[in-house]
């Protein structure tokens, strides 16, 4: 094969790579965004955002 379509096959199959990695970094964005924001942990995260407010003794 000539370089330039080497170029070209190694090119496209990174591509390939980004792409699938682009979406498992957005389902797992998305994932854990949802997982935040989910009723039933709404109690447990308010109380730790105000961890660094309290005083201490």
């Amino acid at each position: 094969m000539s370089p330039v379509t080497d170029a070209v096959a190694q090119s496209a199959q990174l591509g390939w790579v980004l792409g699938v990695m682009t979406v498992a970094f957005l389902t797992s964005f998305v994932g854990w965004t949802l997982w935040a924001w989910w009723p039933s942990n709404r109690e447990r995260l308010d109380a730790a955002a105000l961890l660094p407010l309290e005083e201490s003794p």
